[in-house]
């Protein structure tokens, strides 16, 4: 058995190209399962069948190991056994009926209000640089914005009479958000200043870089590590925390779910319960509010 396994990584390595990583974890993975079936009496593949796998799989999880841990045992299998019957070595596919774990749905980092607005007041509005740095960071916060939505906008995009922004989210679909009054005139401060990144008729893109040219997802992801930084802030803060921190917050100040999932661009509910889960304290808050038992 070791030695068709060994026939089959130089396959991987020689004829599919694969991964220095990849070839380490099936490596890893298959000395897993050659010790199993050693420790069982088996000694060809001829043996394995169905249940031989799920007893495998069975001891594996026993051992308390990750949902993603015993996903990519399983691909392993997958990917061996297709191999074997390829290569005429066994006749089934037994780990063709094997099916993946679910994925545990971790729960999004968000800010808490002070420390998100703490982050929003810590940028000085002194400079041009510095003002489109704030009013960047406060639309994400303050619309939901995913940050390649943000890079997309143009100057027509923003409407300050209504005080809202038009989106083109994934699937290229549209929608209308809310800017919030602290937001809208921010950008009012901005589009003052904008001329001197861009000449009028440059690039109409609203966010720019000094050079003129559109802003990236990457530089808003640099510039906003800048300002966590300088806070006393220990979490891993990125463009997308300003979203789910947006979700969250409205959620728990009583907003309905259907509302932010609009917001949010979301087609589907679920996605947005994930987004929007609230701490525990708002759910002892809410408990002890409403259930005849608190």
């Amino acid at each position: 058995m070791k030695e068709t396994i060994d026939n089959y990584l130089k396959y991987l390595t020689y004829e599919r190209g694969s991964s220095v990583h990849t070839l380490k974890a099936y490596t890893e993975d298959f000395d897993v399962f050659l010790r199993f079936c050693g420790e069982a009496g088996i000694q060809s593949f001829a043996e394995i069948d169905y249940r031989v796998l799920m007893n495998y799989l069975t001891e594996l999880s026993e051992r308390r190991l990750k949902a993603s841990s015993l996903e990519r045992k399983i691909a392993s299998l997958k990917s061996l056994y297709k191999y074997l019957l390829r290569e005429g070595i066994v006749k089934k596919n037994p780990a063709d009926l094997l099916s993946s774990p679910k994925k545990e749905k971790r729960l999004p980092a968000v800010l808490e209000k002070n420390e998100a607005l703490d982050l929003l007041e810590s940028i000085p509005e002194d400079n041009p640089l510095s003002l489109r740095d704030k009013t960047m960071l406060t639309l994400l916060y303050a619309s939901g914005l995913r940050v390649s939505e943000l890079t997309g906008l143009d100057i027509h995009d923003i409407d300050y009479r209504q005080g809202v922004v038009r989106v083109i989210g994934k699937g290229s679909k549209e929608r209308i958000v809310p800017t919030g009054e602290t937001a809208r005139k921010l950008l009012a401060g901005y589009l003052a200043v904008r001329e001197e990144f861009c000449p009028p008729d440059g690039d109409r893109a609203l966010f720019l870089t000094r050079r003129g040219k559109r802003i990236s997802d990457r530089m808003i992801r640099y510039i906003l590590e800048g300002y966590i930084a300088k806070l006393a802030v220990n979490k891993n803060v990125h463009p997308h925390t300003l979203r789910h921190t947006f979700a969250t917050h409205l959620l728990e100040n009583g907003a309905n779910i259907r509302v932010i999932q609009e917001m949010l661009g979301h087609s589907s509910l679920s996605t947005t319960q994930i987004y929007t889960h609230l701490s525990p304290e708002k759910l002892k808050e809410s408990y002890d509010k409403f259930h005849p038992h608190a």
